[in-house]
């Protein structure tokens, strides 16, 4: 009799391949999307994920009844530090300053050579994210992981 190992650690390295493959999956239709249709088609991605992270994390705020500043690093960012995301981050006078330097979704993008395809299908959800969370709090970065710079530079603020 032929078993399956289900081992945590079985079940992990198959999780991991299976989103490798379905990501990668996801950047061969959106490079033969491109090809097809020209360069818009990153335009397009990029609406449909910034609609699906704004609905998904309005929703997030209805249903947890939070939506600081404080709530978005406890929601958002503590729970990426068991996924390998590695950052800090500061509480200054007019906001919150992250610095994050490693991040597996870019190290994913780098493997299958997709740092363009997930630079639209991730990073640029950021702001939709904090949009959707809390309409009062607003975000600026200046650079990305995915886009070649030394970190990720999130900037939390209250808009006045």
């Amino acid at each position: 009799m032929n078993q399956t190992n289900n081992t945590p650690e079985s079940l992990i390295q198959r999780i991991t391949w299976l989103n490798r493959y379905h990501t990668q999956d996801k950047v061969d239709l959106f490079n033969a999307f491109r090809e097809s249709f020209g360069p818009k088609v990153a335009e397009v991605f990029e609406q449909v994920e910034a609609e699906k992270a704004h609905r998904e994390w309005s929703n997030i705020a209805i249903q947890t009844g939070k939506n600081s500043i404080e709530d978005l690093i406890s929601l958002l960012w503590e729970p990426l530090r068991a996924k390998g995301f590695e950052f800090t981050y500061e509480i200054k006078p007019d906001g919150v300053q992250f610095k994050c330097t490693k991040c597996p979704i870019y190290d994913l993008a780098i493997e299958i050579n997709a740092t363009e395809w997930l630079y639209h299908h991730t990073c640029c959800s950021d702001p939709h994210i904090v949009e959707g969370f809390n309409p009062k709090i607003g975000l600026r970065r200046t650079k990305t992981l995915m886009q070649g710079a030394d970190c990720c530079d999130h900037f939390y603020f209250i808009k006045e």
